[in-house]
This record gives structure tokens, C-alpha cells and sequence, in this order.
């Protein structure tokens, strides 16, 4: 798992948290968001865009497709309009050959899913200063689930002039709904049996931060706990629960005797061994939790639907949900103790937060896999219930206080170097102890705040053997201490060996724009490579 985070370490580091400079690249004059529950239970999203270009960057990579995935199981696409004002106000019409209709890429490796479509609009007669105009529809049906389910995102990488966000519902339906991170208030009217309610928004920035994609989910709950993203959430369930009851019965262990054989094969080297038996199916499911066996399918665009944990088990892959239902099978074939937890969004109101704002389906079993590690790291930050929607909780193997791991490490080639002067420089090759953070901290100050994907609490010992015929040059010992955590680095000669101690603290999640800088000068401690570089002469 370490090893794993590691790596997700160095790729997040070309992904790193910095301001968007899209403000100059490309202007939002219109973005409506219109969201429509009919009286049989189907419902419309409708989106209509008038995005100014402004550099060649916009034109040609950020804004020149537009991408709109639909599952035509319950969905239907219709373009409503599509063309280009250009600068001289001539209007160049998108032809029908601009309308290029894919496999999405997450789903290419998933056969049960390769009935999604992709829609590629390539906007044409692009040139600076032109408007794109775009108006669509995706109509489902209600056979998908009978309510109105919405959960969208407002803030975009592009500044917004004028936002509307409509929702009509029939009168006769109670609606539940909730515009977080924001002061905007709803204008509510009832005419003709539907009753509407809308929001009018005016020059939205865009959001200042790309967080490092850890999971496109995690992602979600950073922005929206953070008080940085403008979230919409609406539900026509009658509550929070009677939605997570829609999933409930979609858990099913298909064939039972595809279970049982799974289970015998897992059992064939730790035998009775229950603890090696549970690792066994930790490492099975950790393997498929892995871009091996997890497709990139949500849950929506699956229709809210689960395959039977059998299904997935033969085919070797599946969406988050299908894997979390495998899991948790595998675990109560073998009798050990699981259960199905469902993360969302944390509203106010949770009966306003349907489906859509689901964020993850874990198994919760008595040894959590690497796959639940991010989701227990935020969810206080979250709302987690079991499937009977009662308020629950992820179990976590942090222990409260951090045992010291210690490595001894010998002169070889690759941790150290001749100098001139007969000296020797040693660096200690494992120095991400704090990396997953270090993305956080790539600018001298932050505009709004961020949410850490998890606290730290780490203490590393390394006992760096002597180089022959050398002795070690003094390094006075290291501390940075606040009200954000703690960085120290202590130097100790014992025997041939010199001993070097990283205590590594960080007991702030939500990092503001007041105790920024604090986290600012612990992550340039973590980071500073001559704490981990030591002299022989």
C-alpha cells in the first residue's frame, strides 16, 4: 500500500495543485443547467452553453470538443443546437460529420458496459474571439430510477458571466434540495402544476485549484468540503434512505457455487489459517481494486445498476460498486464480517442528497483493502451510512499513536557519490515519508481553502552505516513546530552507524487561508533535500 501511494506520489507531482489560468483563456457568457422530472418518472437535463474563446490554447485543446457520456439503456442524446459565432458575427452551423459518437475510454475494457456511448462534438470555425454555442438534452427514462436525481458541480475552469440552474418537478412532488458553499437563494414558483425552482448566479470565478487525482471521487469531496466548489444537490426521494434502498437490492451474489469455488481456491495454501485466509482475499481484491480489474464506469452512467458478485468474479473486472459487492461476498463466504457502506456528499440536509451524490460503495470488512484506504482518510468529511441508510462509519488500521519503522542502510551505488576531497555524500533514498502532501504545497499562499486527503502521523528511523575509513560530519538536528503539526529531523551518531529520526505531523485536514503558510513551511521542512543527505570524510 505505501509503495502504491508512493508512486500515485511522484504522477500527482506533474499534477500539482496550482492556480487554473483560465480566467484569460476562454469566458462562460452563458451556462444554463435545466433539470426536469416529468409526470411518469422520466426526467431531462438539459445544458445550454455560450463559451467567448480567447487564446489558442482554449481553441485548440481545453474547449475545441465537448464530450457528453450517456447510457442509451435509459438515455436518449439530442442535440438541440450547435454552431460557432465568429468574431464578425457570421454563424458557422456544426455539420453533421463534427458529430463523432465513441466507446468511452473507461468502458473500452468492460464488455457490460460497452453499450455507452460518448458523444464528441469537434466545435468548428474556431478562431480567437469566436462563441461556442451548444445546446443539449439527455432524456431518461424512468425506468432508470422514477425520481428527480441531481448532484452537479458549478464552478468550471473558465469564469461564468451568467449561471441559471432550473429544477421543475410536478406540484404534486415534494423536492428536497440544497446550493452548498453558497449564499445565492432560490426563486420558487409554482404555475401549471409544476413547481420550479431556480438560481441566478453572476460572474462565478473559476476554481482556483486541479486537485491531484488520487480518485476522480476523493476529488469531489475535497472541492466540496473544502467551501471551495459551488455544489447543487436535489432529491425527489422521500428521503436519503429510501434512495440508498434502491441500491440495496441490486447486492446480489448471483451464483453461489462460483463463490464457494473462489473461496476453496483461496483456502488451498493457508488452510485453516483465518488470518491468512483473509490476506489471501485482501490481495485477490486488491489486485482487481487496481487498474486490473476496476473500470471507470460510475455509478450513474451504469444506470445504478450492480452485476451479481458472481458475474464479476468470472469476468475479473467491474465499476467501484460491483467490486465493493465481490469484496464483501468473498469476505462473508469466508465468514468473516463485512458490510456494504455507502459515502456521499455531506449536505445539510442529507434527504436533498440522492443517488447522484453517492461518492463511493465500500466493503467494510474486518481488514480493510488498499481500495478503502483514501475514502476512511476523508470521511469525516463525508456522510457514510450502511444500506439501511443509518449513519455509519469506515474502520481504519491507523493505529492512534505511530510505531517507529527503522532501515538500516549500507553504501552502495545508488545512494551515494564521491566528491572531490575524499569526501562522500549518503542520501537517504526513501524520502516521500510526507509526498502525498507535497502537491498541496506548491505555491507560497492559496486564494481558498483545501482539503488534505488525509492527517500524518509518521516516524522513520534510518541507521546509515559508515562508509570504511570515514567519519560522519555533524548536522545539527532539525524542528519546525506549529499549530498545523510538526517536522523534526534528529541526527545521532552510534557506533559505525549514524542514526537519523523523521518525525512527521500534520494534525490539520482543512487547511485555510489563515494556517496556510504554517503547512506551507512543514511541507518545505518534508522537502528539503539536505535533510536527507549526509557527509563522510
Amino acid at each position: 500500500m505505501k509503495t502504491i501511494k508512493q508512486y500515485l506520489c511522484l504522477v500527482c507531482l506533474l499534477l500539482i495543485v496550482a492556480p487554473v489560468y483560465s480566467a484569460s483563456e476562454a469566458s462562460f457568457r452563458k451556462l444554463y443547467k435545466t433539470y426536469t422530472l416529468n409526470q411518469d418518472g422520466s426526467m431531462e437535463e438539459r445544458v445550454y452553453k455560450e463559451l467567448k474563446i480567447f487564446t489558442h490554447a482554449a481553441m485548440n485543446s481545453k474547449y475545441g470538443e465537448t464530450f457528453i457520456v450517456y447510457n442509451p439503456e435509459f438515455q436518449e442524446l439530442i442535440i438541440n443546437e450547435s454552431y460557432t459565432i465568429q468574431k464578425d458575427g457570421s454563424k458557422v452551423i456544426t455539420p453533421a460529420n463534427a458529430f463523432v459518437e465513441v466507446l468511452p475510454s473507461f468502458a473500452a475494457d468492460a464488455p457490460a458496459y460497452n453499450h455507452l456511448k460518448e458523444m464528441v462534438v469537434v466545435h468548428t470555425g474556431l478562431e480567437l474571439g469566436a462563441t461556442i454555442v451548444l445546446d443539449y438534452s439527455i432524456k431518461t427514462k424512468a425506468a432508470m430510477c422514477g425520481e428527480l436525481d441531481v448532484f452537479t458541480m458549478i464552478k468550471e475552469l473558465s469564469p461564468i458571466e451568467d449561471f441559471r440552474l432550473t429544477v421543475n418537478v410536478p406540484e404534486s412532488k415534494k423536492i428536497n434540495y440544497e446550493l452548498l458553499n453558497s449564499s445565492a437563494k432560490p426563486d420558487v414558483k409554482v404555475d401549471n402544476g409544476i413547481r420550479t425552482v431556480s438560481y441566478n448566479m453572476k460572474n462565478i470565478a473559476p476554481r482556483p485549484y486541479s486537485y491531484p487525482v488520487y480518485s476522480t471521487s476523493i476529488g469531489i469531496v475535497q472541492q466540496v468540503a473544502s467551501g471551495m466548489m459551488p455544489a447543487f444537490t436535489a432529491s425527489t426521494y422521500d428521503s436519503n434512505a429510501v434512495a440508498i434502498d434502491v441500491l440495496k437490492k441490486q447486492f446480489t451474489v448471483g451464483d453461489s457455487s462460483v463463490i464457494e469455488n473462489k473461496i476453496a481456491e483461496l483456502k488451498k495454501e493457508p488452510g485453516d489459517d483465518k488470518n491468512k485466509l483473509r490476506m489471501a482475499i485482501n490481495k485477490f481484491m486488491t489486485y482487481l481494486y487496481s487498474v486490473k480489474g476496476q473500470c471507470g464506469v460510475s455509478l450513474s452512467q451504469a444506470g445504478y445498476r450492480v452485476r451479481p458478485a458472481s458475474e464479476v468474479l468470472l469476468s475479473m473486472y467491474g465499476t467501484r460498486a460491483e467490486l465493493a459487492n465481490l469484496d464483501n461476498v468473498l469476505h462473508k463466504a469466508a465468514g468473516f464480517d463485512a458490510e456494504i457502506k455507502v459515502a456521499f456528499v455531506e449536505a445539510k440536509d442529507m434527504n436533498s442528497v440522492g443517488l447522484s451524490g453517492v461518492v463511493a460503495i465500500l466493503s467494510d470488512s474486518e481488514m480493510n483493502t488498499y481500495a478503502n484506504g483514501w475514502y476512511a482518510d476523508v470521511q469525516d468529511y463525508m456522510s457514510v451510512t450502511d444500506l439501511n441508510g443509518v449513519k455509519s462509519s469506515l474502520r481504519t488500521d491507523k493505529p492512534e499513536k505511530p510505531t517507529k519503522n527503522i532501515k538500516t542502510i549500507e553504501l552502495n551505488e545508488t545512494n551515494s557519490r564521491t566528491l572531490p576531497g575524499g569526501y562522500v555524500a549518503v542520501t537517504i533514498p526513501d524520502t516521500y515519508i510526507a509526498a502525498t502532501l507535497y502537491p498541496y504545497s506548491a505555491n507560497t499562499s492559496i486564494s481558498e481553502n483545501m482539503l488534505l486527503p488525509h492527517k500524518l502521523n509518521r516516524i522513520m528511523q534510518y541507521n546509515v552505516k559508515l562508509p570504511e575509513g570515514k567519519t560522519w560530519i555533524e548536522k545539527r538536528s532539525v524542528k519546525v513546530s506549529n499549530e498545523v503539526g510538526e517536522v523534526s529531523v534528529e541526527y545521532e551518531l552510534s557506533g559505525d552507524e549514524v542514526k537519523v529520526t523523521y518525525t512527521y505531523k500534520v494534525d490539520e485536514q482543512l487547511i485555510t487561508k489563515k494556517n496556510y503558510r504554517q503547512f506551507y513551511s512543514l511541507m518545505s521542512e518534508c522537502k528539503d533535500m539536505n535533510n536527507y543527505t549526509l557527509i563522510f570524510r
